[in-house]
């Protein structure tokens, strides 16, 4: 989502070019991470824990408010345990982010060029920047799983929980020792489930909403022009686009983030032989807690859509003109 999508026809980066804009969509990842990490971690507790009951399913244990949840965190963890796992966290987004941004780049600058120019909001685009958005997903989700699998159990982990992982070769050891390797992969199905709709709406709303900014007189005073004439957007307008774009697609995509972060940390608490599949876990929420438990962390979710986002983009487009990619 660097400072060319949604443009019309964006040139075929060269091997440098290619580098850099790896390098730019990681740093950008990165520092967003670092920046919503207490919220993240909240979000992520709201959806996991308590992981089982009597009945298997989840007792809401940080769920009673979001304030009571940064308070329990605070009084059982201390203060820097809002940044619990962000380490791992950072070396997961690094790559997943330098990914994601380099082969939505790639994947735009061919799928648009048969798209008219002059009309850059025409459905023909719109599909393009879909399109590409879903390669983008799929290739930083399935390049970056075992790391994300690892972050969140590092993450949620609680002094009942069946294995305590000290770090994340520890964590990759003792995941390989007791489920094998393809324990590093318990969930991928359903994160793509997750992957590829997000990125493609993303990609879709925040494009979309770019050319719109750019090409209406309107909202002349949300751009900027560089010192060469290219027209791009200011802080606001990313702002706005970004967390419109990130709002849309967390409230979307969701209920199958909840069911996909249940399905990674079950190994934890249950027995191998008792473990239920994604759509048991997603019928047993909707069966005992409803729909509600389906959007369980939702707030805080939202509440990171924003200053995630505008890091991100912030960032990245910070990069993108320190190392002058807006005009190669």
């Amino acid at each position: 989502m660097g400072g060319d999508i949604g443009s019309t026809h964006p040139p075929p980066p060269s091997e440098a070019v290619w580098l850099k804009q790896l390098f730019c969509g990681g740093m950008a990842g990165a520092a967003a991470k670092t920046t919503t990490a207490p919220l993240s971690r909240i979000a992520m507790l709201y959806q996991v824990h308590s992981l089982v009951s009597t009945k298997g399913l989840h007792n809401p244990e940080y769920a009673t408010s979001l304030t009571s949840a940064f308070t329990k965190v605070r009084q059982r963890e201390g203060f820097l345990a809002f940044w619990k796992g962000n380490g791992t966290s950072c070396m997961h987004r690094f790559p997943y982010s330098a990914i994601n941004f380099a082969v939505y780049e790639r994947a735009h600058s061919i799928l648009s060029k048969n798209c008219d120019p002059d009309h850059s909001n025409s459905w023909k685009h719109v599909f393009a920047r879909f399109l590409s958005g879903a390669c983008a997903g799929t290739s930083a989700v399935v390049a970056c799983y075992p790391l994300d699998l690892i972050r969140t159990r590092l993450t949620t982990q609680q002094p009942n929980t069946k294995y305590t992982y000290n770090g994340i070769t520890d964590a990759a050891a003792k995941i390989i020792k007791y489920d094998g390797i393809a324990g590093l992969y318990v969930g991928l199905g359903t994160t793509l489930c997750v992957a590829v709709p997000s990125f493609s709406i993303s990609y879709m709303v925040y494009g979309s909403l770019k050319e719109y900014v750019l090409d209406d007189e309107r909202f002349n005073n949300f751009r900027k022009v560089s010192i060469d004439g290219r027209s791009s957007m200011g802080t606001i307008a990313t702002l706005f686009c970004g967390a419109t774009s990130g709002s849309i697609t967390a409230i979307v995509t969701y209920p199958i983030d909840v069911t996909r972060r249940r399905l990674q940390v079950q190994s934890q608490y249950v027995e191998k032989g008792m473990r239920l599949s994604a759509m048991d876990i997603f019928k047993g929420i909707l069966k005992d807690e409803g729909t509600r438990g389906l959007y369980r962390g939702i707030v805080p979710e939202l509440l990171k859509v924003v200053p995630f986002v505008g890091t991100m983009f912030g960032v990245y487009e910070f990069l993108r003109g320190h190392f002058r990619l807006n005009t190669e």
